[in-house]
């Protein structure tokens, strides 16, 4: 039974943590290590994190200095000794079979990825996401999962990277260097660590069945208002744009790569247009003119999209 290093960064989320980690803890999967690390929590999670390690020898925490989410997941990586990493925030949970169920899959058909679907917590509910096509029940290579994981619209169930079992390998290949998230990113690293993977991954599948529950919260960091952060993110899909061209990857891929990029920055420009922020606004609106052509022909079944995105451009 091969062991799943499961990295949690831990940053002021008492009210949900005990929820995180049980959800975890209680896995049918038994052969876990549970790394949490605790990137300078002040709200009570810090204390949180050393009573389940005191409790379950399968933790391992640690505490450092508040330097962001990705160097929190670094952190973990760069201790992790298992043969399969695994990521959950610790706003979120997962179902009791989880890991089993992935690594079934990952086992029997040797896999680079097992991928589940998600469940959607908010205030209103739970709300499980569904694809709009149908994702192949066979093993899969990297150009399917490339497409599944950028045409979002029709693949939403596909698209994050918390929702995922990797084998180490993809992100320790020989000679190279561990893949790890960018710490020079305030928004974005997850973007450009989950295409990273992708690109080493060769085989890969899915199981059509929501295991993980994403927490949607308005004080996350998507949804920030922080033009600097936002800024980030933009340059997160422009990383992953130069990444898939010098990869020589289909250009229909890297057209819905520039959609989500263009996507991102009318977001930039309308937050940045309320804040009266005329500089950070034309920077973003700079973007989206550079990228309206792929928006634009990828939106045609979305009017209203467009019609919103041509407003902001205007603005």
């Amino acid at each position: 039974m091969r062991k799943v290093s499961v990295i949690v960064p831990v940053y002021n989320t008492q009210k949900e943590l005990g929820r995180c980690l049980c959800s975890i803890k209680e896995q049918t999967y038994k052969n876990l290590e549970i790394i949490c690390i605790d990137d300078g929590s002040t709200d009570g999670s810090e204390e949180i994190v050393d009573t389940f390690a005191k409790e379950d020898k399968r933790f391992v925490v640690i505490h450092q200095k508040n330097m962001g989410e990705s160097s929190a997941r670094n952190a973990g990586l760069k201790i992790a000794t298992g043969d399969i990493i695994a990521f959950c925030d610790c706003d979120d949970w997962i179902e009791g079979d989880t890991y089993e169920a992935l690594m079934e899959e990952m086992d029997q058909y040797d896999l680079d990825i097992s991928a589940g679907g998600w469940m959607k917590e908010t205030s209103k509910g739970t709300e499980e996401i569904r694809n709009a096509l149908s994702i192949t029940e066979d093993v899969f290579g990297q150009v399917p999962l490339l497409n599944y994981l950028y045409k979002r619209d029709y693949y939403r169930g596909m698209a994050y990277m918390w929702n995922k079992l990797y084998k180490r390998e993809i992100l320790e290949k020989k000679g190279e260097a561990l893949i790890l998230f960018d710490e020079n990113l305030a928004l974005g690293g997850d973007v450009v660590f989950l295409a990273r993977a992708a690109l080493n991954a060769k085989r890969v599948k899915y199981i059509d069945r929501a295991f993980y529950h994403y927490s949607q919260r308005e004080t996350s960091g998507c949804h920030t208002k922080d033009v600097i952060k936002l800024r980030d993110w933009i340059r997160a899909y422009e990383i992953v744009i130069e990444m898939l061209t010098l990869r020589g990857i289909d250009h229909e891929i890297i057209d819905y790569t520039k959609r989500f990029l263009a996507y991102h920055s009318s977001n930039a420009a309308e937050i940045a247009s309320n804040q009266g922020l005329t500089d950070a606004r034309i920077e973003f609106q700079n973007f989206m003119r550079l990228y309206e052509k792929e928006y634009t022909e990828l939106n045609a079944d979305y009017p209203e999209r467009i019609q919103r995105y041509r407003r902001l451009l205007e603005a």
